[in-house]
């Protein structure tokens, strides 16, 4: 089974591949089609990043290909999510690091137990992390939402709070993973700051190369 050898691979792996803390974190981007968050060609890059002096480098140097990748691949798009979402998050209790209060996932892949494991280790979740269970497109019910908030609301109404009265959690949430534990989110909160700049580098070699990347200011 395709899926349990890379399960096995997820929770094998240490966090950023890293079997001490003086090994540097492995981390890539992993695009099969062009991507628009960065806006990149598709293709494969893969770093070695050291937090201690920040230096980051291209390189395969210490992966074990393709067993490394499994789990860089997870990493990647949970931290491209922290990375964006560090102005939008707050603590959600007294002397915790801000972070989501729950961590919900939606769609295929919130049924891969292993996957959710890693979402909790990476985004945190002081709740933990659960599956919505609403059908398979999340986007489209969400859009829905919106439909009914615009036609629906009441002055001065949020959305929230309108839909916040029909939100029967109960009936289709369920807890899948833990969530925010102290020592492996600080080691991917380093982990963010060489995703960053590898993004960066990424998007410049594109832009120097001819590709459709687009520099951020």
């Amino acid at each position: 089974n395709q899926w349990a050898n890379f399960d096995k691979a997820l929770l094998e792996a240490p966090a950023m591949g890293q079997n001490s803390d003086s090994d540097p974190m492995k981390m890539g981007l992993f695009f099969p089609r062009p991507e628009i968050v960065p806006n990149v060609r598709s293709g494969q890059w893969r770093f070695n990043y050291n937090p201690r002096d920040q230096s980051l480098e291209e390189t395969t140097a210490g992966w074990n290909v393709p067993l490394d990748e499994a789990r860089a691949i997870v990493e990647s798009q949970f931290l491209s999510l922290r990375l964006r979402s560090r102005g939008l998050t707050t603590a959600p209790a007294e002397g915790l690091p801000p972070q989501p209060k729950r961590v919900y996932l939606v769609g295929g892949g919130s049924r891969n137990k292993a996957i959710a494991k890693i979402a909790g280790e990476i985004l945190g979740g002081h709740d933990g992390v659960y599956k919505l269970d609403v059908g398979e497109n999340a986007c489209a019910l969400g859009a829905a939402y919106k439909a009914v908030w615009g036609i629906e609301r009441q002055p001065g109404q949020t959305f929230e709070d309108l839909i916040g009265k029909r939100w029967r959690e109960e009936e289709f949430v369920e807890k899948i993973a833990d969530g925010y534990r102290p020592e492996v989110f600080k080691k991917y909160g380093d982990a963010v700051e060489g995703f960053d700049r590898m993004e960066q580098q990424v998007l410049q070699q594109e832009g120097r190369n001819g590709g459709r990347a687009c520099l951020r200011s």
